[in-house]
């Protein structure tokens, strides 16, 4: 029923390859980025899954300097 999917991409930061579900775009920078560079924990991430904008940790350390 539920199987992964055969779509799928480099992270823009890493290079490991990547399903599309478990990634996605910075909505600044609009790299394609792997769970682990684009929310960074799961705290951000589960604020993107309830309706948060998705920021990369990149583009969260620009914005604090």
């Amino acid at each position: 029923m539920f199987r992964q999917t055969d779509l799928g991409t480099e992270c823009d930061a890493c290079g490991v390859r990547i399903d599309l579900v478990s990634g996605g775009v910075c909505e600044r920078c609009q790299r394609i980025l792997c769970a682990r560079h684009l929310h960074g924990s799961w705290l951000r991430r589960l604020r993107h899954e309830l309706g948060g904008a998705a920021i990369c940790v990149r583009c969260r350390d620009k914005g604090a300097s």
